[in-house]
């Protein structure tokens, strides 16, 4: 254990923080980020003695022992931070209370209750289903009951996903978008990756032709070409640090901020609706921009790396079906010629 800076009683253990004060029998986990305003509440209440150690069969422990475990130190940091979020929440909710006795209809009616927020509503049950397998693990749960978490029937996202950016509001950006934000949007339109990837691309990662790098969702090894339209806009780029996309003084760029400074941009315009459109959506129109040159599912996956055929339905929607319809349909028509001529 170390310092490292850190004030009293607070230790670094095998890359989280923990609370230690021998005096008063205290060694609590500190699964907050150091030096937010979470970390300083949860430290003055343990400083104060106001944090109930707490006894073995709580959701409070079990998020403790899920904190110390490998499945946790395993999750890229991205996945913790979205996990601390949840977890803290069913914390806050349950954390007195005995994992074994929470039931199916204690989840569902926690899952409906925040069904005005689909989203967070159905990561709350996915984060419920792997901190419940953690107790089963650990014994706070009997396997025998199995996991009350699965069979949740999650919330559906409303319409085809994020939609694609419209022609008219895409020639907007393009003449109104800042150098970087320009770039984050030639590199999501021309990979068809997502924007966390694409604020992954290092120069080294790009030949004269192509690109390879390793998926950060999916951990897919991919090699795609450049399409010449990306490789043009990349030769005007200058390369000021590793990364393709910089932050300040060539250092690797914040994926807040970006995000943040592609919806200034997107306030900024003109079009009616460029507000409630979403930097993700651009890899849908990556997908249907394939789809419209006449790929085939196989042909879009192996440049977007999707991993299914449901996924491509979301992201190709009904330009997928008519471009697959109308080949599927030649062909008929050549095997009718074709028939009629012999």
């Amino acid at each position: 254990m170390t310092k490292r800076g850190l004030p009293k009683y607070v230790y670094e253990d095998r890359g989280y923080l923990r609370f230690i004060r021998r005096a008063r029998g205290q060694s609590v986990m500190m699964p907050e980020e150091f030096g937010t305003e979470e970390f300083w509440d949860h430290y003055n209440r343990l400083l104060k003695g106001q944090v109930k150690i707490p006894s073995k069969r709580t959701f409070e422990g079990l998020a403790l022992s899920y904190f110390e475990s490998d499945a946790w130190t395993k999750l890229k940091p991205r996945t913790k931070s979205d996990y601390r979020k949840y977890i803290e929440h069913i914390r806050q909710i349950w954390g007195d209370k005995d994992p074994q006795k929470i039931e199916t209809h204690h989840i569902y009616a926690l899952h409906q209750a925040n069904r005005d927020r689909w989203r967070q509503a159905n990561y709350l049950v996915q984060v419920l289903v792997v901190l419940l397998n953690h107790a089963k693990l650990i014994g706070f749960i009997k396997k025998e009951h199995g996991n009350p978490a699965h069979g949740i029937p999650l919330f559906k996202q409303p319409g085809d996903g994020w939609e694609p950016w419209p022609d008219d509001m895409r020639a907007e950006f393009e003449a109104v978008a800042p150098p970087r934000a320009r770039l984050v949007y030639e590199l999501c339109v021309g990979t068809g990756q997502r924007i966390g990837d694409v604020l992954k691309f290092r120069w080294n990662h790009f030949t004269e032709d192509a690109f390879d790098f390793t998926q950060g969702k999916t951990d897919k090894p991919m090699w795609i070409p450049m399409t010449d339209r990306l490789r043009h806009h990349l030769e005007t780029v200058p390369k000021e640090g590793l990364t393709v996309v910089c932050g300040a003084k060539g250092r690797p760029a914040n994926y807040r901020v970006i995000t943040d400074e592609m919806l200034a941009v997107r306030q900024s315009m003109q079009h009616p609706d460029a507000k409630s459109y979403v930097t993700h959506g651009l890899r849908k129109n990556a997908t249907i921009e394939l789809y419209l040159a006449g790929c085939d599912d196989e042909m879009v996956k192996a440049v977007t790396g999707h991993s299914g055929v449901e996924m491509l339905k979301k992201y190709g929607g009904m330009v997928r079906q008519r471009e697959l319809a109308t080949r599927a349909q030649e062909a008929r028509n050549r095997a009718e010629r074709n028939k009629s001529g012999t």
